[in-house]
């Protein structure tokens, strides 16, 4: 039988690589949108290209990229810290393009209407754009978390010691393969239903035009 404790150690690296390869993506993901909304040609052209590749290239090429294919130094030693950097370039580009949706669904009268009122165009952002911008790029991003999650379970195939990692190991020394992912994939059910209805939610609140 899989060891709980091994459950427990196994989901604080999950959640580690999570929550790391979440907060990476964002950070990536927010000059990403500036590139793609860029009316500059060549920002736009580089935007669109690292989109591509972090969609195009499949989730466990990049992690093998970076684990076993480049000389980062730590990066590249560690497995959990290449997941959380794998997982974060995939992901960005979603973020980015959820970025990008938000800020293109508010009306470009929003615009106008601020600059009639001699708001700059930082404080048109920050008073106006944003508010309004911001529950649908939460509700998106929450979404896309739930993949992200479960894109977890690939770092074992560099090693990073998450759930997929001992209940595996745990098969190889006679635990019941059906039952030790049974319960692996029970403890993912507890984080993604729950993300998902908070998605749903947001999304719910954002489309009526209600403050998250």
């Amino acid at each position: 039988m899989l060891d709980p404790s091994y459950v427990v150690e196994g989901l604080l690296v999950t959640l580690q690589i999570w929550v790391g390869a979440l907060v990476l993506s964002i950070i990536l993901a927010v000059p990403v949108a500036v590139l793609r909304r860029s009316e500059n040609a060549l920002l736009k052209f580089l935007g669109a290209l690292w989109v591509g590749l972090a969609r195009g290239i499949p989730p466990v090429a990049w992690l093998i990229i970076i684990y076993f294919g480049l000389s980062l130094g730590i990066i590249s030693e560690v497995p959990v810290i290449a997941a959380i950097v794998g997982l974060g370039i995939v992901n960005s580009a979603y973020v980015g393009d959820s970025i990008r949706a938000g800020l293109d669904a508010v009306p470009r009268g929003q615009w106008e209407a601020a600059s009639a009122v001699s708001l700059s165009r930082f404080e048109s952002m920050r008073r106006v754009i944003l508010p309004q911008a911001i529950p649908i790029m939460i509700a998106s991003t929450a979404a896309y978390s739930i993949t992200l999650l479960k894109n977890t379970a690939i770092a074992s195939i560099i090693g990073a010691n998450e759930m997929v990692f001992y209940a595996y190991n745990a098969v190889q020394i006679g635990a019941p393969a059906v039952g030790s992912f049974v319960i692996i994939g029970l403890v993912y059910l507890a984080f993604t239903v729950p993300v998902g209805f908070l998605a749903r939610w947001i999304d719910a609140k954002a489309s009526k035009g209600v403050a998250v």
